[in-house]
């Protein structure tokens, strides 16, 4: 059979140790790689060339890279556990306040109805100097914060004061979340993935198909870089199924 192949095609890879979970289609694919290294065992006399290969492993992986990022590639291919809804957040700019010009010398932040609230620091505007937290009475150039209810308590030397405040805090009203618990060696998810691409050859279309039956992640890569897009790596190496199968390849003449 013979095919010719243009393009990145389409991937999608499913977990099979799992019941009912969904499926991850790798959006945006920029490029995927499949790998089939056969490990040769040469036997030499005195002669340059070997007289005799043995062939051993054979390692079949791959790698993709994408661009789009969901919480499915996560929970079923990657980490294994099961997300819940709610995201973290961060107020990553920096939550413009001031400071009240007379006591209460407080601020409460606009998610402080989002908990668990966390501090991450208080920065003058006009400055961008960093204030001290402290567990109560601040002096000027410090403060205290109360987690619980999302306040932030200054000094009266700092009345007036305009600053930022840096926090994260957790959504409940949309996203999803995972939090990892540190599971057993040996409990990461088992998953299928198939590939296929279609070039069109004097208007005939011919296929390229892989499939992979039982695969393991061994990295996920996420770079972010400036006026970037993030396009992440994800790695996977296959094994036989429980039947003894490990893939199929096919073309299209």
């Amino acid at each position: 059979m013979t095919a010719y192949a243009f393009g990145t095609g389409t991937l999608i890879a499913k977990r099979t140790d799992v019941a009912n979970t969904l499926p991850f289609l790798f959006g945006v694919l920029q490029g995927v790689s499949l790998d089939f290294d056969q490990k040769l065992e040469s036997l030499t006399g005195q002669n340059k060339v070997a007289v005799a290969l043995g062939d051993g492993e054979l390692k079949i992986s791959g790698k993709a890279k994408f661009a789009r990022l969901q919480m499915t590639l996560f929970s079923n291919l990657m980490i294994g556990q099961g997300s819940a809804t709610g995201a973290l957040e961060m107020v990553s700019s920096g939550e413009a306040a001031t400071v009240p010009a007379s006591t209460p010398y407080t601020y409460v932040v606009a998610n402080a109805s989002q908990t668990p609230l966390e501090d991450f620091g208080v920065f003058y505007q006009s400055t961008g100097i960093q204030l001290a937290p402290v567990v109560s009475s601040p002096s000027t150039g410090q403060y205290s914060f109360n987690a619980s209810t999302g306040t932030y308590t200054f000094s009266s030397g700092d009345a007036s004061a305009a600053i930022y405040a840096y926090y994260t805090y957790m959504s409940s009203a949309s996203g999803n979340k995972l939090v990892y618990a540190n599971p057993l060696m040996g409990s990461s998810p088992v998953f299928e993935v198939y590939f296929k691409t279609t070039t069109s050859n004097f208007g005939v279309a011919k296929d390229v198909t892989v499939k992979l039956n039982a695969c393991k992640s061994s990295k996920l890569s996420l770079s972010f870089s400036n006026q970037k897009f993030v396009i992440p790596e994800f790695d996977f190496q296959a094994m036989a199924d429980a039947s003894g199968n490990v893939f199929t390849l096919s073309t299209t003449e």
